[in-house]
């Protein structure tokens, strides 16, 4: 009796006491970019579309949910299919808001910005002739909230999609990714943000939704578990996170990784680097 009360309680705390972390390891995520890269046929990376971030949320997805998906779309399907019957189930509701599938299925959709359908093909297509780039890029600052809630009409897109093209039988994933250049936030460097956001209203047939704001978060909001914040950690006393490039983030070494992989030489707009102009000090 006692113990069935400690549980009750147990739970209780849990669901009442702030959002989720789910935290792996570097080297998970280093493993990720070998064996996504290995597993699929080199013309389906290459037709993934660096530019909307799909080669992110399938190395996201396959690191997180330690699976490698088992379709990818080529032909008018769901974008990502995964096969959950070797992760940890521990975590499935969490992450997809069900333990109860052997499969899920993932729509990426990013959120539309001038940087990514504007400035970025003018800036490339001066580069390659030679000719002078365009005026620097302007962007509104904004707050993470902002930037979920210009997210809804691309959650209702895929929302869509996963009704016509998924099943109930399946977990119905919405992955949504937003380019930093596009929507500043001020919370970028800041490590967790999930505690901070405001609840989502899951469209019908949606059991979560993954966000990555790049170029630091990684966020999920399920039906069973509400906001969490993805984190990568060193789970090995006095180990660091691997060497990268100054101004660049982890998640973005590890794209660069991926890429570098996978074969794939087209520039992508989410490897970038952040720095700050030299100021004279004299």
């Amino acid at each position: 009796m006692s113990d069935n009360i400690d549980d009750e309680i147990s739970r209780s705390l849990d669901a009442s006491l702030g959002t989720h972390v789910v935290a792996i390891s570097y080297n998970v995520m280093e493993a990720a970019t070998a064996v996504l890269a290995d597993h699929l046929a080199p013309e389906t990376l290459h037709a993934m579309k660096l530019a909307s971030g799909e080669h992110l949320a399938a190395l996201l997805a396959t690191a997180y949910l330690t699976a490698v998906p088992v379709a990818v779309d080529v032909d008018g399907g769901v974008d990502l299919t995964f096969d959950l019957k070797g992760s940890d189930e521990f975590h499935l509701k969490t992450l997809i808001g069900r333990d109860d599938v052997e499969f899920a299925d993932f729509e990426v959709k990013s959120v539309p910005g001038t940087f990514r359908e504007k400035y970025l093909p003018a800036a490339t297509r001066a580069m390659e002739r030679g000719e002078e780039q365009p005026p620097a890029h302007l962007g509104k600052v904004v707050s993470a909230n902002d930037v979920i809630e210009a997210s809804a009409t691309m959650i209702d897109k895929a929302a869509r999609q996963l009704r016509e093209k998924s099943c109930p039988a399946r977990a119905r994933v919405a992955f949504i990714v937003s380019h930093f250049f596009d929507r500043p936030y001020v919370e970028c460097f800041q490590p967790l943000i999930s505690h901070a956001l405001a609840p989502l209203d899951l469209p019908e047939g949606v059991d979560a939704v993954w966000m990555y704001l790049a170029p630091s978060h990684v966020l999920v909001w399920s039906a069973a578990g509400g906001w969490s914040d993805l984190l990568l950690v060193s789970l090995a006393e006095g180990k660091t996170g691997p060497e990268h490039a100054y101004g660049m983030e982890l998640l973005q070494h590890y794209e660069g990784l991926f890429l570098e992989r996978a074969k794939i030489d087209k520039p992508s707009p989410f490897f970038f680097e952040l720095t700050v102009p030299a100021t004279d000090t004299e």
